[in-house]
């Protein structure tokens, strides 16, 4: 399946499509915001338990947070207590507190959870990126009694639920007045976008004849590789500019643990990869091609980190217009 490349021209106009956006996309995030909106919150309050419900749901924390041995840490601290400190979060928010307040920034323990969720690049953990979406915008769309209800899960998780102290915070007026205006900025940004087909964006992203093959490193719902981030759940964190970005410019924004490094072994071999598994004795990287490479440590000269992805560069170059919209429709789905 040969497909014709992209002019300099069409290229300008795919760059031009990414802040071309939403009419449909908004209408349909703004819909299911609505039938979302309050879940586990309205009927029972901002309870531990509606948190619950919503950090594991319509939140969808967990692909980027555990609790404990549940969900995914990978780009994000566990939040149970094999995480930071080897504390859960509601005793570990105290010490945060601490840490803002020698910063400058003085508050108290359920300020620093208000904080993580409302403002979430103000204290990024050592160890990390400051890659967490805002949790009160689309596409997931939070309100904030349900922002306050995470509060209070997080709060139970080592710690003390205070939902009258959450109410008083500034971070919380602070994030209510700026959710009130969120949904008019993001209509104002976002415009009608080429609408694509999903079914033929589904097999440009597994079909081993695709000129991108996708999922040689990316899985969704169990199929595919493991050498780039698992893609399951991807619609409902993140807007579509912010997919559209990473498949034109993959470098531009890495998420965590899957940073790539070069390896120059000693008979002058060199190997790219990711780290998928490191002992005393040897690395085992993932190439490009979702190819696993165990190097023993012997052997290795040099070990570099890397600061462009693993993801090539010119999908831009070597989509049409059309499959690149197609592409999109099908990331769309997956919520």
């Amino acid at each position: 399946m040969k497909r014709p490349f992209l002019g300099v021209t069409i290229f300008t106009v795919v760059i031009v499509l990414l802040f071309v956006y939403i009419g449909e996309v908004l209408t349909k995030v703004s819909g299911e915001a609505v039938k979302g909106a309050g879940h586990g919150v309205s009927a029972v309050g901002a309870t531990p338990e509606a948190g619950e419900a919503i950090f594991w749901r319509k939140g969808a924390c967990y692909t980027c947070h555990s609790v404990g041995r549940r969900g995914s840490s990978i780009r994000a601290p566990n939040l149970g207590e094999s995480g930071p400190l080897n504390m859960p979060i509601g005793a570990r928010a105290a010490l945060r507190a601490q840490e803002r307040t020698k910063q400058g920034r003085p508050m108290a323990a359920t300020d620093y959870l208000v904080e993580s969720l409302a403002e979430p690049g103000a204290y990024v953990v050592e160890g990390f990126k400051n890659e967490m979406p805002l949790v009160w915008k689309p596409p997931i769309a939070l309100q904030p009694d349900e922002i306050k209800a995470v509060v209070t899960y997080l709060q139970s998780q080592g710690g003390t639920v205070d939902a009258a102290g959450i109410d008083k915070s500034p971070f919380l007026q602070k994030l209510k007045a700026a959710a009130a205006t969120a949904a008019a900025e993001v209509a104002e940004a976002w415009k009608p976008y080429m609408p694509g087909d999903p079914k033929l964006g589904q097999e440009i992203f597994f079909s081993p004849e695709s000129p991108v093959g996708c999922g040689k490193c990316h899985a969704t719902k169990e199929k595919g590789g493991d050498v780039g981030p698992e893609l399951t759940h991807v619609a409902a964190t993140r807007t579509p500019q912010f997919i559209l970005q990473a498949i034109l410019e993959p470098s531009k924004e890495i998420a965590s643990g899957f940073d790539s490094i070069l390896i120059q072994t000693k008979d002058g071999r060199l190997i790219t990869g990711i780290v998928k598994k490191e002992d005393v004795a040897s690395i085992t990287v993932a190439d490009s091609q979702g190819q696993l490479q165990k190097i023993p440590k012997a052997e290795i000269a040099e070990r570099v980190p890397q600061k462009t992805s693993l993801m090539p560069e010119n999908f831009g170059e070597i989509l049409t217009v059309k499959d690149l919209h197609d592409l999109l429709a099908f990331l769309m789905t997956l919520k």
